[in-house]
């Protein structure tokens, strides 16, 4: 079935975690990753029941009764790390039927957040109740929902236009230059009153195979605000141009840009 974008803003949440900027250890973040790809496997397969294994006890319950993505497939984004490593805020861009206003349905790449901690020393999905309220229209108030009806903390989604959407958030520049040894950077500025998560992505391969490094100072921009993109890139890296994206949760915005690499 086919859902309309203001799923997204109830179901795919955004949250004010404070990001752990140390790497993570490798067997820490390799163990993550293969627990959100068991996750989503399973959605993608749509056997969620046996995705049980993989959440959170509190939240098991929760689980059951949101709306699920019908993810067709997916791919894992960007990963911030906090709690010295035992809890992760997810970018996931997943692949999933959604119904746009005067044009029908279509497969498009959503990025959404995904949240997991650590329980009895195994990664788990987890319901990130607090971070429902944070959406990029501002704080949304929860519904008044019967017993039995589903969680209480779900909020009312607003009232937006896709158009909206797709330009509240604007770049200073869609080409960038960049030599080893020397940043550059690429200011996003936002519309919104409320909170909106960027992460950066390349379409054709995982960014970190690319050379360059990109780091926001605001990855989690507030109302009306501006985050500052800083770029570099390793000295061996090869020349020529790579397509990138900055991937906008909940709002499925995406910002393209061109990182020419040169010496």
């Amino acid at each position: 079935m086919y859902r309309f974008l203001s799923f997204l803003l109830i179901a795919l949440s955004l949250s004010a975690q404070t990001p752990q900027l140390d790497r993570p250890p490798q067997d820490v973040d390799d163990a993550l990753r293969a627990r959100i790809k068991q996750f989503y496997d399973f959605h993608v397969a749509a056997k969620y029941r046996q995705a049980e294994q993989l959440i959170a006890e509190e939240s098991k319950d929760d689980f059951y009764v949101l709306s699920k993505p019908e993810l067709k497939s997916y791919r894992i984004g960007n990963i911030e790390y906090s709690d010295n490593f035992t809890k992760a805020k997810v970018v996931i861009v997943g692949a999933m039927p959604v119904l746009l206003p005067m044009s029908g349905g279509k497969i498009m790449d959503m990025p959404f957040a995904s949240f997991w901690k650590m329980e009895k020393g195994l990664w788990c999905w987890y319901y990130n109740k607090e971070a429902l309220r944070h959406t990029p229209f501002g704080e949304a108030k929860p519904q008044n929902i019967k017993p039995g009806e589903g969680p209480t903390s779900l909020p009312s989604p607003p009232v937006v236009s896709v158009a909206g959407l797709q330009s509240a958030l604007q770049i200073d520049r869609t080409r960038v230059n960049l030599v080893p040894g020397k940043s550059e950077t690429i200011r996003v500025t936002s519309s919104l009153p409320g909170l909106a998560s960027l992460s950066v992505d390349c379409p054709y391969k995982p960014i970190a195979k690319t050379g360059i490094t990109a780091t926001f100072d605001k990855p989690e921009l507030k109302g009306k605000g501006t985050s500052v993109l800083t770029l570099t890139v390793a000295p061996d890296s090869p020349t020529g141009a790579v397509p990138l994206q900055i991937l906008v949760a909940p709002t499925n915005q995406v910002l393209d840009f061109t990182v020419n690499i040169t010496r």
